[in-house]
């Protein structure tokens, strides 16, 4: 059997290494992972005629098994894989970690972010046995010898015309085979045969048993579960299982999931993008409370480009965050980004975008003001950047500055979060050049 040889490496790092010939089922994941049409990559890997391999990480972490080679993108940005669950229960308000026993071992700067998620979901779901799963009435449609609940007269007619050996019935079932119970099932089974570690894995396996003989997934596609559950007071326990088991199958999405025979290639991977944008969307608007500032997230503004020959509009924008002055009504957009701005310059993509933002919602010429929240390892400002004008008219202002997430998290967790979130509302001041903070 061959011996994989492990590659672990930052995001956004690149690493060039020796490897083996790359079977079939190597090229197939690795053009998964690759950039294609307006998808951009997840991991760039890509074998040479020297005998080597070239990796291109992005800002997408997880573990990637090849035939022979493992690779490892470890979110260093942020302080390693347990850190990026605290993310996650800070975005949602939920506790992913709590049911773990007290003597599991979970290290900060742990590699294998696809074991802590499953690790979590295992035990989550243990509690959730434990207490009893939720049970409840579903609508169900079958053939039956005997009445039962109501007769379907047109399937009736259609299918069974002059025949009353078979009944077309439709019922109310009350059991366990719903969405909530559906979802954990199927993060179980698609986790069971990819974990690495022989006691997870039997774990999982056991579990995923016990909750098979309840219910039977209609999908693994975790937005169609997402769609159906509706938390209330009944169901609202699952929630953290439900995280953890839809970063499961959104993180295994680039397999096949409904194949047992993936000989161990396989890929696991997470879009710290997304992560990180909620995290610092709910972390401005903690930080921001009680101050004259408000905050809209996602919020798009149209016509921000016309024909003036027809009027027609072209374009929409939709900045992550927009901070308004209550006071003085005033705007500045700010972007959230999982980027490596520390000791390089923004890209001229970013730039253009964030100058557009400026001037589409600054209002006069003194207020034309874009900001940029970005993941780093220290506490640091800038960059910042003008426009000069070549006339007399005034330039827009972008400034950029990036959050220690690590020392964030840990503070966000320690006694009292305040300080945390005063940090950050100095930060916020300081980037979109706004008074009201006080």
């Amino acid at each position: 059997m061959t011996m994989r040889r492990t590659v672990e490496l930052a995001e956004y790092q690149n690493e060039c290494v020796p490897a083996d010939k790359p079977t079939l089922a190597d090229l197939k994941l690795a053009e998964k992972l690759a950039a294609g049409g307006a998808v951009d990559a997840r991991l760039d890997v890509r074998w040479l005629a020297d005998g080597n391999v070239e990796i291109n990480a992005t800002s997408w972490v997880g573990v990637v098994r090849f035939s022979a080679l493992e690779i490892r993108v470890v979110p260093k940005l942020v302080g390693g894989s347990l850190r990026v669950l605290r993310m996650v229960e800070y975005a949602n308000g939920i506790q992913l970690l709590s049911h773990l026993p007290p003597d599991q071992h979970l290290p900060a700067d742990g590699t294998d972010l696809f074991q802590l998620i499953v690790m979590a979901l295992v035990q989550e779901t243990r509690e959730l046995i434990r207490d009893g799963l939720i049970r409840d009435y579903r609508r169900t449609d079958d053939s039956l010898t005997v009445l039962r609940g109501r007769l379907r007269m047109r399937d009736q007619f259609l299918r069974r015309y002059g025949s009353l050996h078979k009944l077309e019935c439709q019922y109310d079932e009350y059991d366990g085979d719903i969405p909530e119970n559906q979802l954990l099932a199927a993060a179980l089974s698609a986790a069971a045969t990819r974990v690495a570690d022989d006691k997870l894995r039997t774990d999982t396996r056991g579990l995923a048993a016990v909750l098979a003989a309840t219910c039977e997934p209609p999908t693994l596609d975790p937005e169609w579960y997402t769609r159906r559950i509706h938390y209330d007071r009944r169901n609202s326990r699952y929630r953290p299982a439900h995280e953890l088991a839809v970063m499961v199958l959104e993180g295994l999405a680039l397999n096949d999931l409904h194949s047992s025979g993936h000989q161990g290639v396989t890929a696991f991977m997470l879009d710290m993008n997304a992560i990180f944008e909620r995290f610092v969307t709910r972390l401005v608007s903690e930080a921001l409370a009680g101050t004259t500032l408000g905050l809209s997230a996602q919020q798009s503004y149209g016509a921000v480009v016309v024909d003036e020959s027809t009027g027609r509009t072209y374009s929409t924008i939709r900045p992550d965050l927009v901070i308004v002055d209550t006071e003085s009504g005033r705007k500045v957009p700010v972007d959230i980004k999982y980027k490596l701005y520390e000791d390089k310059r923004f890209g001229t993509g970013d730039i253009y975008q964030l100058f557009t933002y400026a001037y589409a919602l600054g209002e006069s010429d003194s207020t034309r003001n874009a900001g940029v929240l970005y993941a780093a390892t220290t506490s640091v400002t800038g960059p910042a950047l003008r426009i000069k004008p070549q006339t007399g008219i005034s330039g827009a202002h972008i400034r950029g500055a990036g959050l220690d997430v690590a020392g964030i998290v840990d503070g966000l967790n320690g006694v009292p979060p305040e300080l945390a979130l005063r940090t950050v509302r100095d930060i916020v001041h300081d980037v979109i050049g706004l008074v009201g903070i006080n």
